[in-house]
């Protein structure tokens, strides 16, 4: 699940599903991209709501994680993300950080190389959109042959 899902997930519980309570869309931005005003505000609107400021708090500190240079830096900031996270009593937050765990060394080496498996799951989506399209081939041949006439 994206951790934006879980953001939102928490402040519904918070104010319900308004879709047109502006803090909605204002917690799923970048905190640094925020006018200083509207910080001071989504700031008051998370003192009130503590669940709701432990998950945008943990969903910024990745925002920030992926800005550090350099691959040592790196693994230290995540394992004191993830460290900090143990503490959390909430269990989104606890299955994120068994996640991160899981996969330390596979997330810092993309600050060694900048590669991500983007491309991949970009022609796992051009497969599935093709299969949609044509509500399932008979011929795999021709399943193939459009996949990649697709994808190249």
């Amino acid at each position: 699940m994206e951790y934006n899902h879980i953001v939102n997930q928490y402040r519904k519980e918070a104010t319900g599903d308004k879709r047109k309570n502006p803090i909605r869309k204002l917690l799923l931005k970048k905190y640094s991209k925020l006018d200083w005003h509207v910080k001071k505000a989504v700031d008051r609107w998370l003192e009130e709501n503590p669940k709701v400021k432990e998950v945008y708090l943990y969903k910024e500190a990745i925002h920030r994680f992926y800005s550090t240079k350099g691959k040592k830096q790196a693994r230290k900031t995540l394992i004191k993300l993830t460290d900090q996270m143990s503490h959390s009593t909430i269990p989104e937050v606890r299955t994120l950080r068994n996640t991160l765990r899981e996969w330390l060394d596979e997330i810092v080496n993309f600050f060694e190389n900048k590669l991500t498996n983007g491309k991949t799951e970009g022609f796992n989506r051009v497969g599935k959109l093709i299969q949609r399209n044509a509500y399932g081939f008979r011929n795999y041949e021709n399943y193939r042959k459009r996949l990649i006439y697709k994808t190249s």
